[in-house]
């Protein structure tokens, strides 16, 4: 009897165990929250109104941040005619962000304004800055402001 208990008891504990795990808790999978928050844009410069003089560099400074993670933005600068297209000289450049970057900041003076385009200078006035930044489930934040180009 011993002997028959010294066996049953192990192979019954088992039995027990194994019908507990099939029959028992059974796994939730995990909530996913889809993000709907729109990455953040601080323009430090160029600063609304700022001159800009025909053949140097647009100095590009702003501070990009998201809840949970950056992908890209975009600087997009066009003459000023509320609307009206022209074929004056135009600016569009999309830079990506390095994967998992919640914060960015960004200093760089990478975008040229010549002097001339298509054999004429290039048109003075007001030309619109539009800055985009877009975060990995595709929100996105614009702001903009007025630069003048001069001579």
């Amino acid at each position: 009897m011993k002997i028959v208990l010294k066996w049953i008891m192990p192979v019954l504990l088992v039995l027990f165990m194994v019908s507990c795990k099939k029959g028992g808790t059974t796994d939730v999978p995990p909530v996913v929250v889809p993000d709907t928050t729109k990455p953040t844009i601080s323009l430090v410069d160029p600063t609304p109104s700022k001159i800009i003089t025909l053949g140097t560099a647009i100095h590009l400074q702003m501070d990009l941040s998201d809840n949970v993670e950056l992908k890209s933005y975009k600087v997009a600068i066009s003459k000023s005619l509320k609307g009206v297209t022209t074929s004056d000289w135009a600016y569009s450049n999309t830079w990506t962000i390095p994967a998992g970057k919640k914060t960015l900041a960004v200093n760089h003076s990478e975008i040229l304004v010549p002097l001339t385009y298509t054999g004429n200078q290039v048109t003075l006035g007001n030309y619109d800055v539009l800055i985009t930044c877009e975060d990995l489930a595709g929100n996105s934040a614009t702001t903009s402001i007025v630069v003048v180009f001069s001579k």
